[in-house]
């Protein structure tokens, strides 16, 4: 056997057929991996062979043709080639020869067979005397056997006859009858041919004459790759990238190609075409063995289709060249075939011990043909495997076709709990499906604690109340149970956090005590796995609830820091450990630490998006747009917001769609949308909101709105709401919302000055009262409250808090009141210099009405001028020059930065002559 390449085929076969003008006949076979491949070389070479006076008679075999006996012979001489005179013997010699009343496919007798063999001999040597003849049959595998005898007994006239005979058989299992190909052997110019796949060089070729050189260099390797050589598949890809277009150095593989796949499949034995979609089903898991049984074929015959598999080009090494190859051999399989296929790979994965989610992919596969009952907890296995690797919508899909499976109420029970968490991380809308049903088998006390405390956690979210004081108190029964220590730790941690969030279920629950008693405990539960709810005293989950409480009750202390800091570095995300993250990163928002809180929400954030949990994702999004906003980082906060929204639609974030929702309202007003802010307003949200710490944002938010826009009432009423409400909850404290302050300033606006005092003057032993963002938002307001006289001094003292406590926002507030009250008490200089300095803050917060109340005390003013006067101070220098343009005395100076006030004069004297100004109502703004 000769190995061609394509590039000198027609060459090879050319030299074939000089020899025949010799008088010394040939004969050969061409092997090759398609039928295109083969068809195209014959008619180039005969059309050729044709241009140079060879007379060239044709038959082009089918499947079909086994069965129409001499259809083959007929064709070599029902053609146009052939004189008239010589077509009608021909004819005639065919007929006599045709089976009549005989069997199909038996001959005549010996002496007319005879004449026929020899009449038809004689044609073709009366053609020959005048040139060559070249008889080609394409796809010879396929040739009835009347006419494979005529063709054998050509062969052996052959040897001094100027004929050539050239053959063509497709690679595969079909292939060739080996007795025929013995009996082709014997003639002593025989060749076979065996076509190689195109070379990489002969890939390159192709594309560059359809797509330029450029394209050929980048993606010669990659098409020769992808096709393994067989040319019709890189005639495919060539059309794919022709039709793609787009980046040349990119290989488009699309539908040209898939259908290529196809027709190259259907075109081969059957057997190949079987073994490839066995291959397609059963994946990386195509061992031969089991796509023997697969396919009840013996191993031999998988072996031998996947060698042929391989040669055509479809394979490499047991696998698909190109995913769009396997698609192609999917999608060609009719659904009852295929969902068939997929039940009998279930049932050998399943047999073999292959992994739960390998076979819960042909579960889904065969979809309602399969109720085997080892099925369930495959799929239920599948589903938790998958939910540890972030499969989730795969997860969904194996307990959805679980839950059509089950056949008792507990089952069903454990895989609707399941689902629901499963799509709660997706969508926590989807997951509300299910809350009705696990509600109802709540109350026929069919679920478990952990059940329960699942089902709560949907309940609360979705704000139906009710329902979860009915949930809770069947925890409280079960937690009193003996051997419950583990439940009672739990529920201790779950009651401080509903007294941070939802205080109003804890109270009523605790109203109730005892009442629940008589509604009995879970009977006949088959306990899950356990999970990482379990807590203790000590534990993560505990700590996280006990810090969060304890900084709203009491305030933060100095392990404040390191116990939240503790716990975040102790877990990761998960369902459960998200409501810890939640607690611990509060906590430190509450403690007026946003900027330690902020990194760690970034890192949770990161893992959220790792895991590609979209719940988790929003939750986490709304938090640190919560800590952007507490900053005075709007935009930040606004983008965070919005992403919160964007990642899981509104109606589906429950009652925690009031954090987002007031981010975005307080943002969009501080920065002067305030059309933007009032869209906002208008979305629906729950109104159970109001029973909930969530709702007390949105009530915030929307009281700013209303300050803003001079609604000074309205204002009024809803931070009284919130006052209200955190004081019925035993959550009044300004780290949590500052409400005094937004009335006092609602007072303000209506000029109502001494209830605003008598408001921001109550005792203020409250928790987090005496932190420095709530004493500094309280000396602003106290010094709109005072003389003018006396609001200097208490503003530079509320700048220094707030600028302390990291709130840039009410920073700039500060600041800007300090620039009014300077140019009220005739300061202009001193005012437009602090003024300088508010636009500067608040134009970093980009709170643009802010800049715009100051921006006229601050005309003519050379920013860059300022910057360059900073450069040349040194650090000590600046910290003076700083407090300096605030209005501070030397004196004041000295005390706050620990230094002399004979020092603090010779730094001013520097300055003065490094900036060149004469005093300090010359100093630039710019050093804060």
């Amino acid at each position: 056997m000769i190995l061609i390449e394509r590039d000198s085929e027609i060459t090879f076969l050319t030299d074939l057929l000089t020899d025949c003008t010799h008088s010394r006949g040939r004969v050969a076979t061409i092997i090759g991996p398609t039928a295109t491949g083969k068809t195209e070389l014959v008619y180039a070479f005969s059309r050729r062979a044709v241009d140079s006076g060879v007379i060239w008679l044709s038959a082009t075999c089918s499947q079909n043709d086994q069965n129409v006996p001499l259809g083959v012979v007929s064709q070599i001489f029902h053609n146009a080639a052939l004189p008239i005179a010589h077509a009608s013997r021909a004819a005639r010699l065919i007929e006599d020869a045709a089976p009549g009343g005989r069997p199909p496919g038996e001959r005549p007798g010996e002496s007319d067979w005879l004449r026929v063999t020899q009449g038809l001999w004689a044609i073709i040597l009366e053609l020959s005397k005048s040139n060559t003849v070249l008889i080609t049959v394409d796809d010879v595998e396929y040739a009835d056997s009347m006419s494979w005898q005529l063709l054998l007994n050509f062969v052996h006239r052959l040897k001094s006859a100027n004929v050539f005979i050239v053959l063509t058989a497709t690679e595969g299992l079909q292939g060739m009858n080996p007795h025929i190909e013995i009996d082709l052997m014997r003639h002593p110019h025989y060749e076979r041919i065996r076509l190689a796949p195109f070379s990489l060089q002969s890939v390159v070729k192709i594309i560059s004459d359809s797509r330029g050189d450029a394209a050929a260099v980048k993606l010669g390797a990659a098409c020769h790759r992808v096709s393994g050589g067989n040319p019709l598949l890189v005639k495919a890809l060539v059309e794919d990238a022709v039709k793609g277009g787009g980046d040349l150095g990119e290989l488009v593989v699309s539908d040209v190609f898939s259908r290529s796949v196809r027709a190259l499949l259907h075109r081969s034995d059957p057997t190949m075409l079987m073994v490839a979609r066995g291959l397609a089903i059963l994946g990386e898991y195509a061992l031969p063995a089991l796509l023997a049984e697969l396919l009840d074929l013996t191993t031999t015959t998988v072996n031998q289709a996947l060698n042929c598999l391989g040669v055509i080009g479809i394979l490499d090494s047991l696998r698909f060249r190109h995913a769009r190859a396997r698609e192609a051999v999917l999608d060609d399989l009719d659904p009852h075939s295929r969902e068939e296929m997929h039940r009998r790979a279930a049932q050998l994965l399943h047999a073999e011990g292959a992994a739960a989610t390998v076979v819960a992919e042909h579960l889904i596969g065969a979809s309602h043909f399969f109720q085997e009952s080892w099925a369930l907890a495959e799929l239920r296995e599948a589903a938790e495997q998958a939910l540890t690797n972030d499969r989730h919508e795969f997860a969904v899909r194996c307990l959805k076709l679980a839950l059509e499976l089950c056949d008792d109420e507990r089952q069903r029970t454990l895989t609707t709990t399941m689902l629901a968490r499963a799509e709660w991380r997706l969508n926590p809308a989807a997951a509300n499906r299910h809350v009705n049903r696990l509600m109802a088998t709540a109350r026929q006390k069919g679920l478990d604690f952990q059940e329960l405390d699942a089902l709560l956690r949907y309940l609360l979210w979705n704000g139906r109340h009710d329902e979860a004081v009915e949930v809770l108190e069947q925890m409280d029964v079960l937690a009193t149970e003996p051997e419950a220590d583990e439940e009672a730790a739990w529920l201790d941690v779950l009651h401080r956090r509903l007294a941070c969030s939802h205080p109003l279920i804890l109270s009523r629950t605790r109203a109730v005590a005892g009442a629940g008693a008589a509604m009995g405990t879970v009977t006949g539960a088959v306990p899950p796995a356990r999970t990482a709810w379990t807590a203790t005293g000590s534990g993560p989950h505990a700590q996280a609830a006990s810090l969060l409480a304890a900084v709203l009750r009491d305030g933060p202390d100095d392990r404040t820091l390191g116990i939240a800091e503790r716990v975040l570095h102790s877990i990761s995300l998960d369902d459960t450990n998200l409501e810890t993250v939640e607690s611990a990163l509060f906590a430190l928002i509450y403690s007026d630490r946003p900027d330690i809180a902020a990194p760690w929400c970034d890192v949770m954030y990161s893992e959220a998006v790792m895991h590609r949990a979209p719940t988790w994702r929003a939750m986490l999004a709304s938090l640190r747009a919560s800590i952007a906003i507490r900053q005075g980082d709007l935009v930040l906060a606004e983008e965070y917001a919005r992403l919160a929204l964007d990642i899981v639609p509104p109606r589906s974030l429950g009652v925690l769609v009031g954090l987002p929702l007031a981010v975005l309202i307080r943002a969009n007003t501080e920065m002067g949308k305030y059309d933007v802010a009032a869209h906002h307003l208008r979305r629906p949200v729950p109104e159970t909101i109001f029973q909930t710490r969530f709702g007390l944002y949105y009530l915030q938010a929307r009281a700013h709105y209303y300050l803003a826009t001079n609604h000074s009432h309205a204002a009024l009423d809803d931070f009284s709401t919130c006052g209200r409400l955190m004081r019925s909850w035993g959550l009044d404290t300004p780290a949590l919302v500052p409400w005094r302050h937004g009335a006092a300033a609602a007072l303000l606006q209506t000029d109502q000055r001494e209830q605003a005092r008598a408001l921001l003057n109550e005792p203020y032993d409250l928790p987090s009262g005496d932190s420095l963002r709530a004493r500094g938002i309280s000396q602003r307001l106290l010094a709109a409250a005072s003389d003018l006289r006396q609001r200097p001094s208490m503003l530079r003292e509320a700048i220094d808090m707030l600028q302390a406590s990291g709130d840039r926002l009410e920073m700039a507030y500060a600041l800007v009141d300090l620039t009014h009250t300077l140019t009220e008490l005739g300061e202009p200089n001193k005012a437009r210099m602090v003024g300088h300095r508010a636009v500067s803050v608040a134009g970093e917060c980009q709170a643009e009405p802010l800049r715009q109340a100051v921006r006229h005390n601050t005309d003519g003013y050379d920013n860059a001028g300022g910057l360059e006067g900073m450069n040349v101070l040194s650090d000590a220098e600046q910290r003076v020059a700083s407090l300096a343009a605030l209005g501070y005395t030397n004196r004041e100076i000295s005390r706050k930065i620990y230094i002399t006030v004979s020092t603090v004069e010779q730094h001013l004297t520097r300055i003065y002559r490094k900036l060149n100004v004469k005093g300090r109502r010359d100093l630039p703004a710019q050093f804060s």
